[in-house]
């Protein structure tokens, strides 16, 4: 969104943009920079929750393009949260511009085409679960190709309609102090003007009511069927007005961020700008929508809630095993100290007892062999000198039948 300030005299056509830098108010800047910090927290952890149990769901084969479609606004969500919220606190908080040229003309240009994505984004979903509701979905039939052909065309045309906020937002110094702000040349005022009643119309009004259509038409034609029961019925009526309520409370949250822009584009001259409670007051329920979402799914989707338990589950099955796995390698290790332990206190054992060197138990053998009788050597030298009779008979086995 772009904040606004006084005009510029001689063209009345300037414009703050990348956040409101005249904030007055002392408790303003202060406040303003933590309820930020705060949507920020909630909304990255939630959004994170919701990108991980459903890619945990397009990994076990158990989706559909609605899903690939939320898994889509959530992570557009996410990146809001991470370049865009922080960026405005940090602008609220300061009188002066510090982020330089290039970050000044891509943060609102950045911003619109996010908040066009979702826009854009909403009306698919919308449109997916017309779809669902009239052939129910068969997770066999799902490809991922679609769901990526569609975030690559959302994203171009998202990307394309907020040029002009990229173009036309500079750099301006005023003493020591730099503002980013919007300036519009004579030149380009009525392209400017003809843009501020085109660019609402495209990047909101339009996806918005064919979103609302698809979801009333899709409970409209809610009718029994042979092969659903009530309550199967129940729960598909459930889910569809629950993305239906996604939709409006993203309509309803812009509000606000509309009505300061298009006062801005479409006042006389010499009329008030838009007051700063009511640019507040958008900024923040405006961030304040990307927490939304996750809010939404904990509370209604029995879906998400199981996708959390499963990964609950299988988290704390991977410490489990990990812990033990550990245990194991601990006691292994532990073993082997006590092996090498052992067999060191066996060397110190042996180590203790007495040995006898190579040279003593030669002395000691010849000591031995000296002290044997002189008959007896004559005895055994003659025993091992003596060669063993040959047998030299052909018929050995004649003479023993004789004998």
């Amino acid at each position: 969104m772009l904040e606004f300030s006084t005009m510029n005299s001689s063209a009345d056509l300037l414009e703050y943009a990348g956040g409101f830098q005249a904030l007055e108010e002392e408790d303003l800047k202060v406040a303003l920079p933590i309820v930020l910090g705060i949507i920020c927290l909630v909304g990255l952890a939630g959004n994170t929750m919701v990108v991980t149990a459903l890619m945990y769901d397009f990994r076990q084969g158990k989706s559909s393009v609605v899903n690939g479609l939320i898994l889509i606004l959530s992570a557009t969500d996410l990146l809001i949260l991470l370049f865009c919220a922080p960026l405005r606190a940090v602008t609220y908080s300061k009188p002066s511009w510090s982020f330089g040229w290039l970050v000044c003309k891509s943060s609102d240009y950045f911003l619109h085409a996010c908040l066009s994505a979702k826009s854009f984004t909403l009306a698919a979903v919308g449109h997916a679960r017309y779809k669902q509701v009239g052939n129910p979905p068969k997770y066999i039939h799902f490809k991922c190709q679609r769901v990526m052909t569609l975030a690559c065309a959302i994203w171009s045309v998202a990307l394309l309609l907020p040029i002009p906020h990229g173009l036309f937002s500079t750099t301006k110094r005023s003493g020591r102090e730099t503002s980013c702000v919007l300036e519009i040349p004579p030149y380009a005022s009525n392209f400017m003007k003809a843009f501020g009643i085109v660019y609402p119309m495209a990047a909101y009004g339009i996806p918005m009511t064919f979103a609302i259509t698809c979801y009333i038409k899709a409970l409209l034609i809610n009718k029994p069927r042979r092969n659903r029961t009530p309550n199967r019925r129940h729960e598909i009526r459930r889910v569809t007005i629950m993305l239906w309520g996604l939709t409006v409370a993203f309509a309803a949250m812009r509000v606000p961020d509309w009505v300061a822009w298009i006062w801005a584009r479409h006042r006389y001259m010499g009329s008030p700008m838009p007051p700063t409670a009511l640019l507040v007051l958008a900024q923040v329920v405006l961030f304040a929508n990307c927490t939304v979402n996750p809010l939404v799914l904990l509370a209604v989707s029995e879906d998400f809630k199981e996708g959390l338990r499963n990964i609950w589950k299988l988290a704390t099955c991977r410490k489990a095993r990990r812990r033990s796995a550990d245990g194991q390698a601990a006691a292994a290790t532990f073993g082997e100290k006590d092996s090498v332990a052992m067999a060191k206190s066996a060397a110190r054992s042996l180590s203790v007892l007495p040995t006898v060197s190579a040279r003593e138990d030669m002395i000691i053998c010849r000591d031995e062999a000296q002290n044997i009788p002189p008959d007896v050597q004559h005895f055994w030298q003659d025993r091992k000198n003596a060669a063993p009779p040959e047998n030299n008979d052909p018929i050995p086995w004649e003479r023993q039948e004789n004998s």
